[in-house]
């Protein structure tokens, strides 16, 4: 047991290394292990925490389903880009103008998506995600505008 909390805690620090010194080989391969392992796993497990970001692709016109941590102020969700804003996702999000967040089973759709620095999105996140976004060297989000909720689990009929 002792030996799988120190590889965790040599993990994290080691991601909050790359991260901070925004070593690229290191942040690539980050990127890599995420999108081949980490995402699928998250998409098993998301729930609470997670949420599942509904795009199209750019190019292909391919439906896609990618987990991110996001959090809801007010009629807007952030999403920390940790990467940058290069990321396919985010790209495909910012060229349609639309997304579907879908998190503990409530589908929103949103719309004018746009990049917005961390001085404007952390002051209405909660302490503790700032903390962290801090740590790892977010300096951007994605902010989405809520145009409509759907809860599956309470339609009838």
């Amino acid at each position: 047991m002792r030996f799988l909390v120190l590889v965790e805690l040599a993990s994290t620090v080691l991601v909050v290394v790359v991260w901070r010194t925004r070593w690229q080989p290191g942040i690539d391969f980050l990127r890599w292990f995420n999108k081949k392992v980490g995402n699928p796993a998250w998409l098993r497990m998301a729930g609470k925490r997670i949420t599942k970001v509904h795009h199209t692709g750019r190019k292909s016109g391919t439906e896609y389903v990618t987990p991110v941590w996001a959090e809801r102020s007010g009629q807007w969700f952030f999403i920390p880009l940790p990467y940058g804003t290069e990321v396919d996702w985010c790209r495909n999000v910012l060229a349609d103008g639309y997304c579907a967040l879908e998190r503990n089973r409530v589908r929103y759709e949103t719309a004018a998506p746009v990049i917005v620095p961390a001085a404007e999105a952390t002051p209405l996140l909660p302490p503790g995600l700032r903390r962290r976004h801090r740590l790892v060297g977010v300096d951007s989000y994605l902010r989405l505008d809520i145009i409509s909720t759907e809860n599956p689990a309470k339609k009838t009929g």
